[in-house]
């Protein structure tokens, strides 16, 4: 990830310039520049310890991460009522599929994820195509030296003003209305100090694929998804909203996290017309036809399953106009 820190830090509203700082009491500036290090992996989107690794997508596999927090409990509640929220207040995750697959996330709250963290999460995630900035950065498009992405960045405030403009106030001049970039319910994107401000092409996306949330307090919550192959990025955070103005409101409180991958069923056609699928094949998956590959709509096959030398499938008429099948997942 990129080793720079950031130029400044926000404390109590106000921004404490660091860049150019002369000391005036010794050891005045030493203590800041200790207060910004060790604050950086909160600052900037990051996944140091919080890979879930890379899947073929052809056979099972699962990982489990349970030395993770999040700051407070309200982040992702925050970033999903249609203004955006402060990135802080999730963590980032990542994995990578090399083909598409059914994807499943169980998040629970972990109060011994690490020596200081509180149990009680209500956990929520999103799950998104694309990933934050990686190391080797690219080349600094301004006076500053390129850094990870923050939403602070002039580059990401330039974007969040043209997002509050285009989805609340068209008069708006500033960021103010958001506490950050993160949408959990929606595309998004974030910057570094080296990115240009308003050109957005140069900062990293974040396309919405899916979420799912703790609604009752139960202190858990799965979601599955059926990925194409590529690069996400999974954000955690909490859904307690009444815990923004809360006493812990910025305390750690820690997560259990275990992803699994699924192969996808696949489909075969034998010469008399019959659809076979694997066995084993769990009841979420749902068969559907159509008259053309590329259709709009595809419709639910009702024929009534039957077993051929241990194959489950279904029969059709073979007088049938042509027609296409696919797996659909339905949670």
């Amino acid at each position: 990830m990129k080793n720079e820190m950031k130029n400044e830090m926000k404390t109590s509203g106000a921004t404490i310039a660091l860049s150019g700082v002369r000391t005036l009491v010794g050891g005045l500036m030493i203590a800041a520049a200790c207060f910004v290090a060790g604050n950086f992996a909160q600052a900037h989107v990051s996944y140091s310890g919080r890979d879930f690794g890379s899947y073929s997508g052809l056979s099972l596999g699962s990982k489990t991460i349970t030395n993770q927090a999040v700051t407070g409990n309200y982040g992702w509640a925050d970033a999903a009522d249609g203004i955006l929220g402060d990135s802080h207040r999730g963590r980032a995750f990542r994995l990578h599929l090399d083909n598409a697959a059914l994807v499943s996330l169980t998040v629970s709250a972990n109060p011994s994820a690490t020596t200081n963290s509180l149990g009680g999460l209500i956990p929520a995630f999103s799950i998104y195509s694309g990933l934050a900035a990686l190391a080797p950065l690219p080349p600094s498009q301004t006076t500053n030296a390129a850094s990870p992405d923050h939403d602070v960045g002039v580059a990401s405030e330039a974007w969040r003003t043209w997002w509050v403009q285009q989805n609340v106030d068209p008069t708006a001049t500033d960021p103010g209305s958001t506490d950050g970039s993160w949408n959990a319910l929606g595309d998004w994107k974030i910057g570094g100090d080296g990115d240009l401000p308003g050109d957005f092409t140069q900062l990293s996306s974040f396309i919405y694929k899916g979420s799912a949330a703790d609604t009752n307090h139960a202190g858990t919550v799965t979601g599955s998804f059926v990925l194409p192959p590529g690069d996400y990025t999974i954000f955690i955070g909490g859904n307690d909203i009444a815990n923004k103005t809360a006493g812990t409101a910025h305390s750690p409180h820690g997560i259990s996290a275990t992803l699994s991958v699924t192969p996808t069923p696949v489909l075969s056609i034998a010469p008399k017309v019959f659809v076979a699928w694997p066995s084993g094949t769990s009841a979420n998956w749902v068969l559907e036809s159509a008259s053309t590959l590329n259709a709009t709509h595809w419709t639910t096959v009702t024929n009534t399953p039957v077993t051929v030398d241990g194959q489950p499938g279904v029969v059709l008429d073979s007088r049938a106009a042509q027609q296409y099948f696919r797996w659909s997942f339905a949670p």
